[in-house]
């Protein structure tokens, strides 16, 4: 890989691993937010450095493609790179290998930069200009620029939750990965045990906050493909589509 990528490995624990014995997708969420955030350390852009300035990175959309999960005790490396940077906003992709340099699959994600003050997108050409050196368009990304999802028309509301503490994010909002943790809850157990997530996209479209009410709609919208939409009243905060095979 590039010398700009950076490349992270974890291990697998048993408690970590679903009753299936695979790391879960919420925690290859995690996993993959760790790697971004290390990498963006490493290299200056990270929430150390950023904060200074009243900056946050907050990422507005991913996307993931996987053939294979890692298993119980197995190593799992994540190398990481900045595919593009925009006006607003960065893309950055994933490259997840199992034992034996196995390929598991790939992810690709989008991040706008934001004035933490006001709330409103940064420039990133004017803010940062150097961050256009670490971009590495030549390295291939079998996983496209992480596309919108429509909005379902009409879908049932299936369950709902509170926004509580184990929720909050450190910018004081429910984490990236607790919307995905809540929004595979809409399937039953025995989803999990035949089948496995091929494909898994989410944006985000608005900040979910402590004691707020959320309500979660599913409809299928294709052969073993669903979207789910997590809304707050008559606003939808965010959206996902998953692929089951």
């Amino acid at each position: 890989m590039h010398d700009k990528t950076g490349s992270f490995t974890f291990s697998i624990a048993s408690y970590q691993c679903d009753f299936t014995g695979r790391a879960p997708l919420p925690l290859l969420g995690s996993l993959l937010l760790h790697a971004a955030s290390g990498h963006a350390h490493a290299h200056g852009f990270g929430y150390d450095d950023i904060s200074r300035d009243k900056v946050a990175w907050v990422l507005s959309r991913l996307a993931l493609a996987l053939t294979d999960y890692p298993v119980r005790n197995e190593a799992l490396t994540i190398q990481t790179w900045v595919g593009e940077v925009g006006r607003f906003s960065t893309r950055r992709c994933f490259c997840l290998t199992g034992s034996e340099g196995r390929v598991l699959g790939y992810a690709s994600s989008l991040w706008a930069a934001l004035d933490t003050s006001t709330r409103r997108p940064v420039n990133i050409a004017t803010w940062r200009p150097d961050l256009a050196e670490y971009a590495c368009p030549q390295i291939p990304c079998p996983v496209g620029r992480p596309a919108g999802i429509p909005a379902l028309v009409e879908a049932p509301v299936t369950t709902g939750f509170v926004v509580g503490y184990s929720d909050i994010d450190i910018n004081g909002h429910l984490n990236s990965v607790k919307y995905i943790e809540h929004m595979l809850n809409v399937f039953e157990l025995a989803q999990f045990r035949d089948r496995e997530i091929c494909r898994f996209d989410i944006m985000y479209l608005a900040e979910g906050t402590f004691g707020q009410r959320l309500d979660l709609a599913k409809a299928a919208v294709a052969d073993d493909e669903y979207v789910i939409e997590t809304r707050r009243e008559d606003q939808t905060l965010c959206r996902c589509r998953i692929g089951w095979e």
